[in-house]
């Protein structure tokens, strides 16, 4: 069975396809069979992503399939290494179903309290739903330059109880470029901002090794 890991949100535009396609790509990278399992069934962003990947003849080759129904999803589990589960730009029913099946939850969040009040409020939900704490991370996404604001997101996220994870991924053009390209947050034409993205995966790498 395929090992699972979900990335959802509370909001739109925290960074969350972004944070998919990244564990997805590096982990096909380690010659893994991966598939995103694209929830977002009105915008297809996963998907459309994937298109422009195949056009640019970019590898490594990651599947990805809409998906009405986390079930459905799950029974493919027996030809991949690993689902990424890309959730809804909002939060939904499927939401909780997302959590159940996976090892890990991954909540992309920014630093602003617009971002981050709703991503805890997230956490607490799935919590309140049987989800065990030690399951659900938060990843810091879409950072600016501001270092104190940074902090402060920190140290929110931190005070919640809630894990966090290593690494941010910062609001770059060089990311949005590359993701414009078919490519994921380590694979822009810049070796720092590649660097940093990879300190953020690899904490997703360590953690679900941890709790899975």
């Amino acid at each position: 069975m395929a090992l699972i890991i979900g990335v959802v949100s509370q909001k739109g535009g925290v960074g969350k396809s972004t944070v998919a396609r990244l564990v997805a790509c590096n982990y096909a990278a380690n010659e893994w069979v991966v598939k995103i399992a694209d929830m977002d069934l009105s915008q297809g962003t996963a998907t459309n992503w994937n298109r422009r990947r195949l056009q640019n003849e970019i590898t490594p080759k990651v599947a990805v399939e809409q998906f009405v129904n986390v079930s459905d999803a799950i029974k493919h589990g027996d030809h991949y290494d690993l689902i990424v589960f890309d959730g809804a730009p909002h939060s939904t029913s499927k939401t909780l179903d997302i959590a159940k099946a996976s090892n890990l939850v991954v909540l992309p969040t920014g630093v602003s309290l617009d971002d981050l009040e709703p991503t805890i409020k997230l956490a607490h939900e799935l919590k309140k739903n049987g989800i065990n704490a030690s399951k659900i991370s938060i990843a810091l996404s879409r950072i600016g330059n501001s270092e104190a604001e940074l902090t402060e997101g920190m140290e929110y996220v931190r005070a919640s109880g809630y894990h966090l994870l290593d690494g941010v991924l910062f609001e770059k053009t060089a990311v949005r470029r590359a993701s414009d390209e078919g490519k994921c947050a380590t694979e822009t034409g810049f070796k720092t901002i590649n660097e940093k993205a990879d300190v953020l995966l690899q904490a997703i790498v360590n953690r679900v090794e941890l709790v899975k």
